[in-house]
């Protein structure tokens, strides 16, 4: 008896679906980045300040991790589905806070900024939402 190859039927990935999913928890994490980095460089030099960039990635934790548990609400705990939440999120927040760099004034070093925050905002969106499918999934075990 031979074996038939069924061939694998391919479905294109729908990216509305998923910017509809992550919209609003992308547009709360924005909107408290930018008021937040726009306060701080209000005040000036202070203990806030010099630490701009650690509240902003903490707020990007917590969105990614707000995106992946309503992933697991809503889809089970698929991994991939995970990832390609948490990957469109942080390329959403990498790219908008990029651009938003350009508000002190254009400088060259922002050009190459917009590419390098993209890529490494979206590979940590992914990395912290594939975790918490994870660590959701162990949980519930």
């Amino acid at each position: 008896m031979r074996e038939q190859k069924i061939p694998k039927i391919w479905e294109p990935i729908d990216f509305t679906t998923y910017f509809n999913f992550i919209k609003w928890p992308v547009i709360l994490a924005l909107v408290l980045e930018i008021i937040f980095r726009f306060w701080a460089n209000s005040l000036g030099a202070g203990l806030i300040y010099n630490q701009i960039e650690l509240i902003s990635w903490v707020i990007r934790i917590f969105a990614f991790g707000f995106v992946a548990i309503r992933t697991a609400k809503n889809f089970g705990y698929s991994t991939a589905i995970a990832a390609i939440s948490g990957t469109l999120s942080g390329f959403s927040v990498g790219l908008i806070i990029s651009l938003y760099r350009f508000s002190d004034g254009v400088q060259w070093w922002k050009f190459f900024n917009i590419s390098t925050e993209t890529i490494t905002v979206a590979v940590v969106g992914s990395l912290i939402s594939i975790l918490v499918i994870y660590a959701l999934s162990f949980k519930n075990n």
